[in-house]
């Protein structure tokens, strides 16, 4: 049976997730290098990296980029995209939690996980089983950094279900909610998009689910995988974290270097 990433992450979810990020992806990629301090010319992994938007900036800063992604229209509009701004990246196609096919141990020099990637697969060892890919791919030394959501904020925030309507892009509609299971540290979400530009209007709906995590909860998952934590902050491009206030929580971890 599939999970809902493999069916959830079409050409209109996109347009919605990524149309009002651009400006901030300059920012986004300059934060992530000051903090990382990537080798001038290695090699950067960036995880779910959707139309390729961080991988793109990250091959025009002259870093050897490969972009993963599950989503073929979304790799289509990222290998479009690479060509327009004429930069070499390799796009794949693929699932992050078994990557073993596409990399050898040891390639990256730096792995990206942004944009609320993390925590999508029903079970929650599947995440764990992420990061140990991550691990694997990560040179000695070598840095990650993942931005997911803060379940301290989520429980306050999503204390009873919440559900609202928008229009993200002019005479496109839609309904967005969302609540807490506590029981399964989830946050379930259902997006009902009707999009107009169109002679004949376009229905979606879709559900999507993402296991949460607190800081502690993160920080011991990364840590028990062989990281070590370096920098907290909170949101993309920046910020302070706040336990139980902060959306985002943003860590950057290092893949240790064993002495012989």
């Amino acid at each position: 049976m599939k999970e809902w990433w493999q069916s959830f992450f079409v050409p209109i979810t996109g347009e919605i997730m990524f149309s009002s990020k651009t400006d901030t992806s300059g920012s986004e990629v300059d934060q992530i290098l000051q903090m990382s301090h990537p080798k001038k010319g290695g090699k950067i992994l960036d995880l779910a990296c959707g139309s390729g938007r961080h991988s793109i900036l990250f091959s025009k800063k002259g870093f050897l980029t490969t972009g993963l992604d599950y989503s073929k229209f979304y790799l289509n509009d990222a290998r479009k995209a690479s060509k327009k701004e004429r930069q070499r990246i390799d796009f794949i196609q693929g699932d992050m939690k078994n990557i073993k096919s596409h990399f050898k141990p040891n390639t990256f020099d730096l792995v990206v996980s942004l944009y609320n990637s993390f925590g999508y697969f029903k079970k929650r060892s599947a995440d764990s089983q992420m990061l140990r890919e991550v691990y694997r791919v990560l040179k000695p030394g070598g840095k990650f950094i993942i931005n997911t959501l803060n379940a301290g904020s989520v429980k306050a925030k999503l204390k009873s279900s919440i559900s609202s309507g928008r229009e993200p892009i002019k005479n496109v509609f839609m309904i967005d909610a969302a609540r807490f299971e506590p029981d399964q540290k989830k946050i379930l979400c259902e997006w009902v998009i009707i999009d107009t530009r169109m002679t004949k209007t376009k229905l979606f709906r879709g559900k999507f689910e993402q296991n949460v995590y607190t800081h502690t909860e993160l920080k011991a998952l990364l840590k028990a995988t062989g990281f070590k934590v370096k920098i907290v902050w909170g949101l993309l491009p920046g910020g302070k974290f706040e336990p139980n206030k902060t959306w985002h929580q943003t860590i950057l971890v290092e893949k240790p270097v064993r002495s012989l």
